[in-house]
């Protein structure tokens, strides 16, 4: 029995048998190869009619469509002499008294210690006095202490004022002044200062605050 089966598969492989399967197996492979170049083919058109999309065309319309940020308002931050121009120094002469509201200093006038709210310029009798910046003139008038005084406004609540001055100054209440105007000349009418001889008591003032004049006018 075992003989019969050995002999009839040497005669399948040895005969016709044989070349039938062969054939079926070319066969087979030859449909699966058609299949394969035919769906290969289908991709293919099926990808002629997509449009290409490049990356930097994504990355346009990306843009385009992110709304665009509204840009923050810049604030300028005015500093004191942008405020007060520094034009000019109301007088050529030699400081000799600086301002000074945190310590007392000694007046030898008056004998004892006292603030100081202004500089005094030191000059010759009749030098001119011109303002420091443009503004109005607010007021003309005579102090006890302080003598012949012109009190000028200017922008933002800044007034100046210029004391120690001759009699009969150039100037009148509402006359508007341009800087390096001259408003009086060099006197000594300060009585509070009289050991100084003759100079001009120059201040400055922000909002009824007196504040150092070497700061804002050079």
């Amino acid at each position: 029995m075992g003989r019969m089966n050995h002999d009839k598969s040497r005669s399948f492989f040895g005969g016709r048998g044989f070349y039938i399967a062969l054939v079926l197996c070319l066969a087979a492979i030859g449909v699966a190869g058609y299949f394969v170049l035919v769906q290969q083919a289908k991709v293919a058109e099926e990808g002629k009619d997509k449009p290409v999309v490049r990356q930097e065309e994504v990355e346009n319309v990306q843009r385009a469509q992110m709304p665009e940020a509204d840009p923050e308002p810049v604030q300028e931050t005015l500093e004191p002499e942008e405020l007060l121009p520094q034009v000019c120094s109301p007088l050529d002469g030699t400081t000799v008294t600086v301002f000074s509201m945190t310590e007392l200093m000694y007046d030898e006038t008056m004998a004892d210690w006292r603030t100081h709210d202004g500089v005094d310029i030191r000059a010759e009798e009749g030098d001119a006095v011109k303002t420091a910046a443009a503004g109005t003139v607010k007021e003309v008038r005579y102090d006890d202490l302080m003598g012949v005084t012109v009190v000028i406004s200017h922008a933002d609540g800044y007034e100046t004022q210029y004391s120690s001055l001759q009699q009969e100054p150039p100037v009148e209440q509402g006359k508007a002044v341009e800087a390096g105007d001259i408003i009086g000349l060099v006197g000594s009418t300060a009585a509070a200062e009289g050991d100084v001889g003759p100079h001009l008591h120059f201040s400055v003032s922000k909002d009824g605050r007196v504040v150092d004049p070497q700061e804002y006018v050079k």
